[in-house]
């Protein structure tokens, strides 16, 4: 990838961030004291209980859990090639989950929520697979064809 493609992904990514950071942090007011949820899969419970509109959020929050970190999982390897292994990008994308549902807990801006983490890591994973499978097709729309640089092959004039 040349230098300028890294550049435009390093700029589209630092605004994803921020983008994240408003959305779970900063656009909320501190209203939430101290509260967590620790069971796995609260909202589907919530969401089989509660009437159809409620579930449908419910439903549409753990759609945007997942959505949200589908792209880390696929720009931090494409920004950092040498973060293109499941081992690297994957712990960093679980860090960074956590380290955002302890800001909310810390700042009581959110709920600290295990089953978020599950669903945000879910996210980057299937980032991450994309990345992995969209990865050629990449490479060839961004790296420039060296077609020009090959020396046609000898031909024997032999008859």
């Amino acid at each position: 990838m040349d230098k300028k493609m890294r550049l435009f992904l390093a700029a589209l990514f630092i605004a994803y961030v921020a983008l994240i950071l408003h959305e779970t942090l900063l656009s909320r007011p501190p209203i939430f004291s101290g509260a967590y949820e620790l069971n796995l899969f609260a909202s589907y419970h919530r969401a089989m209980r509660a009437p159809s509109h409620l579930a449908r959020i419910e439903v549409r929050n753990l759609f945007l859990n997942v959505a949200m970190f589908v792209p880390m999982g696929i720009m931090l390897p494409a920004i950092f090639p040498r973060l293109a292994k499941f081992y690297i990008t994957l712990p960093i994308a679980l860090a960074a989950t956590i380290a955002i549902e302890t800001a909310q807990f810390i700042t009581h801006r959110g709920v600290f929520a295990t089953e978020d983490i599950l669903h945000n890591f879910a996210g980057a994973i299937i980032g991450f697979l994309l990345f992995l499978g969209l990865s050629p097709l990449c490479a060839s729309l961004f790296i420039p064809n060296n077609d020009d640089k090959i020396l046609p092959e000898k031909q024997n004039d032999v008859e």
